[in-house]
């Protein structure tokens, strides 16, 4: 069936001029917020940013809590900055329920039914509508692939675009991984932040892309070095995950550099390998499931976990959603950007 992908409508909610783009995929209404710099000049390249937010976290709670306000950081960057919102629906208590699809390849209910702990010992998540993929499923059917790819060239055509990157935080970094093995050639790099695949689905590109996989040593709802979560979901192993990616590429170099600001990172960049991209590898020894330094606390020199982006600001008020009302500013937004923008090798 050919592929329908339309406009519908434009909102100006927001008083940062950020706006509501509706489009429709595959017959169901999706949007997504967009935010063009103030210095943006239609004659010179820009690159385009995507925010994937995570299980839970919508496209306004990426932009304003989740990183402590992105926009300020496309204004100092010059980027587009685009946040797609997942499909969604409501559970028996009206609580929204938001993810992206991170599965790409053929499965079937027997294999994601194993890929957790027996019922009786895990958390069990409400399914998506129409969607029953096995016992362990809780993500949509939708292809989220081919939507971000058909709304990257999409964005190519309305503009003067000069390179695309991708950050997918939790399972949006899970979805992230999908997207990068499916559509590489349409990114220069991506991120998945605290986002490992689920045990079992791990996967490579066919073409060479810039990848880092970031993870948290304390984190328990994906964690990087054991296996079950403590929902009693199964997920891949950090290091396991990148050595996939080091070997499948060839990769000859390691550089390692231990970095503490608040909290201490431990980056381990490989290069030298096919085409020249690059791979890294970040492990915050300090934090739980959180976004760089977001969990840190000052007074105590503690880090913990803290739910942030789980809300929806004025432009996303349609939505059933406590209203986002934490926007400090994030250091670890500009240290995730810095990584990004490392990786690529023209620059």
């Amino acid at each position: 069936m050919k592929y329908i992908f339309l406009i519908f409508f434009i909102s100006f909610l927001s008083s940062s001029d950020m706006k509501k783009v509706y489009v429709y995929e595959d017959g169901i209404e999706r949007h997504y917020l967009i935010y063009v710099p103030d210095a943006y000049n239609k004659d010179i390249k820009t690159n385009i940013v995507f925010g994937i937010h995570g299980y839970g976290g919508t496209a306004s709670g990426f932009e304003s809590e989740l990183t402590g306000g992105f926009n300020k950081l496309a204004d100092k960057h010059n980027f587009i900055a685009v946040y797609p919102e997942s499909t969604f629906f409501y559970d028996k208590e009206n609580t929204l329920i938001t993810t992206f699809n991170d599965i790409i390849r053929q499965t079937n209910y027997e294999e994601i039914s194993n890929n957790c702990l027996a019922d009786d010992k895990r958390l069990i998540y409400p399914k998506f509508p129409n969607c029953d993929r096995g016992r362990c499923g809780w993500a949509p059917c939708v292809d989220d692939t081919k939507f971000i790819k058909n709304l990257i060239d999409k964005l190519k055509i309305e503009f003067n675009v000069k390179d695309v990157y991708l950050i997918g935080n939790s399972t949006g970094g899970m979805f992230v991984n999908s997207y990068v093995c499916k559509y590489p050639e349409s990114i220069k790099t991506a991120i998945s932040v605290n986002g490992l695949p689920r045990d079992g689905f791990a996967c490579t590109p066919d073409v060479p892309v810039n990848f880092i996989s970031y993870a948290s040593f304390n984190d328990e709802t994906i964690p990087p070095i054991e296996k079950i979560a403590f929902d009693g979901l199964f997920y891949e192993n950090h290091s396991n995950f990148i050595d996939k990616w080091t070997k499948k590429f060839n990769c000859k170099n390691l550089k390692e550099v231990t970095f503490k600001h608040y909290e201490e990172f431990e980056e381990k960049t490989y290069s030298e390998c096919t085409d020249d991209i690059k791979i890294m590898s970040i492990l915050n020894l300090d934090s739980d499931h959180m976004w760089p330094e977001a969990g840190y606390n000052k007074d105590t020199g503690i880090s913990s976990y803290t739910n942030f982006g789980s809300c929806v600001g004025d432009i996303q008020s349609d939505l059933n959603a406590p209203k986002c009302y934490r926007s400090n500013d994030r250091w670890g937004s500009e240290y995730i950007l810095e990584k990004l923008f490392s990786l690529d090798h023209s620059n």
